[in-house]
């Protein structure tokens, strides 16, 4: 018998955060599709800014993953994408600092770093707010955490 190959090649994640105010009450969620499986994380944090929650989306998707799947990794978040690509390796290079000094969100920065490493993760930046299903989705499931938690 055949082996029959999955839908999707690789696994593919949609991750978003929100506070409001900022800082203030956050809730985060993550969608990750893995063949013909979908699964929905999310969390809230009392006390929180958007960019931690973003982070923290990222960090619970990749806690759930199997190392060695290539992995599609999709956020509207261009600090998450730019921090991961861009600036990592120099907060590296400085022992977590940054040039300017005090290296926000460094417990979170350190996690995403240890969970990347010996991956093979493709990152995509997409429009927030733009019509892509699953980036509406986890935008809308981030929002309804964070605001009935708030309440």
């Amino acid at each position: 018998m055949k082996d029959l190959k999955p839908l999707f090649q690789k696994i593919e994640i949609y991750t978003d955060g929100s506070c409001d105010p900022n800082p203030g009450p956050g809730g985060w969620a993550a969608i990750i599709l893995d063949g013909h499986k979908k699964t929905v994380l999310k969390g809230y944090c009392a006390q929180s800014t958007n960019n931690r929650m973003e982070l923290t989306a990222a960090l619970e998707a990749l806690k759930l993953l199997d190392p060695s799947k290539p992995v599609k990794f999709n956020t509207d978040s261009q600090y998450l994408k730019r921090g991961v690509e861009e600036w990592m390796p120099n907060w590296k290079a400085r022992n977590w600092k940054r040039k300017g000094g005090v290296l926000a969100n460094i417990d979170l920065w350190k996690e995403i770093s240890d969970q990347i490493s010996n991956r093979k993760i493709t990152w995509r930046w997409i429009k927030g707010h733009a019509g892509n299903p699953y980036n509406e989705q986890v935008d809308q499931i981030a929002q309804q955490v964070r605001t009935a938690k708030g309440k």
